[in-house]
């Protein structure tokens, strides 16, 4: 525990001084992943007094660190601050968000003639969020102007995302900037060393697939890690967790050293205790992840051959990714990708779990859905998905389309669940666990995190 320096500010004003710990116990769990608008983080002070309140939507800074190596890691709102009790000891819980979950989307409105690049209109949405723009131009030197030009009407993120399917591209709201990246591009600047002497915590662990692409690292908690940052890792020994080596050949290098890309970081510690670590899941520099860079199909390896032809068929027909349908299957099938599998509390069937009456309505039954082979299912896949084609713009619009259809096109706070209201209470209390800032509702945002959970988990079963 020897250097660990932490502090909290609240609505702008120190709330905890920076302090090194044994005074007051807090734990924390702040993650950073790409894909998703906001971070979030669960910060648990443990006997605070009872004047020590933290009202809901309260500005909060949180900084981490040790003495040489002390920063933000994380800025945003308050969504809840709950009082919880644990044995004889009560603990003020506060479930956070980045930036502002109620006015922080920004708007922009702009119109770009024929010619715009996209890090043009990227330039512009960051300035009127506003958020300090942090992305390599060089990543998207190759990418073609717009021939058409490009209008932005409403919310940000919902520009962001709509820009991030056909640019292929990642960002992030993260410490009061707009991180942009390329995850299959070189990225420049210093790269930071992480071996046993820098920090590294246990042995570094070899991920997404045989060809070992991907890293998992964990070192000593460092804020000065970011999403745009590249890591050179180097170790004597690594761990696996590739797949199924037992069918599948391990080939590339076995072991986990190299330059990687780093996209997702989640910040853990307790003052109390030994944890006080920075989790790191890498890429390794010029990987292509997904089917529009690499021909590889997310989850491909989960299903036959004829299967995978299928969806890319049925998805060239909608006009989707086809990675945006295997997603939402894995997602609904428990990544059996049966057709008869089942909902454990109802009827609902196979591929994307199909109600009763919307298997009426569609013109079969879910018995009979139950009887085809995957392959046969896809037909009555797409005649469902036929109605919404031309709104589905990306992977939250699609899952949208299965799970709850109002919400297609909508932003990421857009609240479609409240656990107090008559109407969508009974949908709340049958997805629970989407709701992942446990405050009463469940936003598109929430809900199309486990999506894209999916996607990322997919990578590693990837196949052409």
């Amino acid at each position: 525990m020897f250097g660990r320096l932490w502090s909290i500010d609240i609505n702008g004003d120190p709330f905890i001084a920076p302090t090194t710990g044994p005074q007051l116990r807090c734990v924390f769990d702040i993650t950073v992943t790409p894909g998703e608008s906001q971070s979030f983080a669960d910060v648990r002070l443990y006997n605070l007094s009872k004047d020590s309140r933290i009202p809901n939507n309260a500005r909060i800074t949180f900084r981490a660190g040790y003495r040489d190596a002390y920063d933000v890691i994380f800025v945003g709102r308050v969504t809840n601050s709950l009082r919880e009790r644990e044995g004889t000891e009560v603990i003020t819980r506060l479930l956070c968000r980045s930036g502002d979950p109620y006015n922080d989307r920004g708007t922009a409105n702009g119109s770009y003639g024929a010619g715009v690049s996209v890090v043009e209109v990227i330039h512009d949405l960051a300035k009127s969020w506003p958020a300090q723009l942090v992305i390599d131009k060089s990543q998207f030197e190759n990418d073609q102007r717009m021939v058409s030009g490009y209008n932005t009407n409403g919310d940000i993120p919902s520009a962001l995302n709509e820009l991030k399917y056909a640019y292929r591209f990642d960002w992030v709201h993260d410490r009061g900037q707009l991180v942009v990246t390329k995850r299959n591009s070189p990225r420049k600047g210093q790269i930071v060393h992480v071996n046993q002497y820098t920090g590294m915590v246990g042995i570094p662990e070899v991920t997404l697939g045989p060809n070992g692409l991907g890293v998992f690292v964990t070192t000593r908690l460092n804020p000065y890690y970011r999403i745009n940052n590249r890591i050179q890792v180097q170790s004597e020994f690594s761990t696996f967790n590739t797949g199924n080596l037992f069918v599948q050949e391990q080939s590339g290098d076995s072991s986990a050293n190299g330059e990687y890309n780093i996209f997702a970081i989640r910040y853990r510690g307790d003052t109390h205790g030994d944890m006080w670590d920075c989790e790191i899941e890498a890429l390794r520099a010029g990987v292509a992840t997904t089917s529009g860079t690499s021909g590889t199909l997310i989850w491909g390896s989960a299903v036959e051959q004829d299967f995978r032809a299928e969806v890319r068929a049925v998805a060239g027909r909608l006009g989707f990714d086809p990675n945006w349908l295997m997603a939402v299957m894995a997602f609904e099938t428990g990544e059996s990708f049966s057709p008869s599998i089942k909902h454990p509390y109802g009827s609902a069937t196979g591929l994307i779990q199909f109600t009763s009456a919307t298997a009426i309505g569609l013109g079969t039954t879910t018995a009979k859905l139950a009887r085809m082979n995957a392959v046969e299912q896809l037909h009555w896949v797409e005649k469902y998905f036929q109605p919404y084609k031309s709104r589905v713009r990306n992977l939250g619009d699609c899952y949208m389309a299965v799970l709850w259809p109002r919400a297609i096109g909508k932003p990421d706070n857009y609240v479609m669940w409240r656990r107090d209201d008559p109407e969508t209470a009974r949908y709340y209390n049958s997805n629970p666990s989407l709701d992942i800032s446990q405050d009463g509702t469940i936003t598109r945002g929430e809900a199309v995190t486990r999506v894209n959970i999916e996607t990322v988990r997919g990578q590693q079963y990837a196949k052409g």
